[in-house]
């Protein structure tokens, strides 16, 4: 007489005599394999789980900072004299009357204009100064980690995150692709890391496919980590605050 088993789904065999045991263990062996052979494949559960978001500890706000090349008006009020529409050259200066030198690169415009302000109250009786952008750089994302050119790409050339890689000349061969992530700036002014991987894990296909459908927005970063996770929030914490002059993000205050 057989007894179905509820916790391992084998079968027991209780001694009713030596004559049918060969047969009855040849009869649950045979249900066993029926069974095995029949019954849908178990996945762990956890392949159903999305990737930890890492957070940054930094909070920022997102605003235009003055880059080299970028050509601006600086309006001096009643002044035309002191007015001027300059460019920034490559060392981060701009050039105007009255104060000759004044650095403007990684300053948002109202501060470069607060700055001039003060620079030409030496000169002139409270000055009233406005800094207009009159043609700034195109809105441009960011390729980092093990990839073979890391850089600033242009959004148009970049509209996805697998042309970024692409533009990037892809990954290395100790690039880990499944851990690939879009650092982005949340509503709440948080830097996040989004993983761009496929729901089940070593799913190639359906990471490479997420990759082509994630649409950038300026100042993304695709960050290709070479060894996990951990990178991924070591970028978060170390490599942004020296990055800042090339990002329109502005640290607001330390959370921790």
């Amino acid at each position: 007489m057989q007894e179905a088993d509820s916790h391992t789904g084998s079968y027991r065999l209780q001694a009713d005599g030596r004559a049918g045991l060969g047969r009855r263990v040849l009869l649950g062996l045979t249900a066993g394999l029926l069974v095995a052979c029949t019954a849908p494949p178990v996945y762990d559960k956890r392949d159903e789980v999305a990737a930890e978001v890492l957070r940054s500890s930094v909070r920022l706000q997102k605003e235009y900072l003055l880059f080299a090349g970028d050509q601006i008006e600086v309006a001096v009020w009643r002044t035309p004299e002191a007015s001027r529409t300059v460019m920034v050259r490559p060392d981060g200066f701009i050039s105007l009357p009255l104060i000759q030198e004044i650095r403007a690169a990684g300053l948002s415009p109202r501060e470069l204009a607060e700055n001039v302000r003060r620079a030409l109250s030496v000169r002139l009786i409270d000055p009233e100064v406005t800094v207009i952008p009159v043609n700034m750089r195109q809105p441009t994302v960011y390729v980092l980690g093990d990839v073979r050119t890391p850089g600033a790409f242009p959004l148009r050339t970049a509209v996805t995150a697998a042309q970024a890689i692409a533009m990037a000349g892809g990954g290395l061969r100790s690039a880990t692709a499944d851990d690939a992530t879009l650092i982005r700036l949340s509503a709440e002014g948080y830097l996040e890391a989004l993983p761009l991987q496929a729901a089940a894990p070593a799913n190639l296909s359906g990471t490479l496919l997420t990759l082509a459908s994630t649409p950038l927005q300026p100042d993304d970063i695709v960050f290709i980590p070479e060894s996990g996770r951990s990178q991924v929030m070591r970028v978060l914490s170390d490599l942004l605050v020296p990055l800042q002059i090339y990002l329109n993000y502005r640290i607001l205050e330390n959370t921790q």
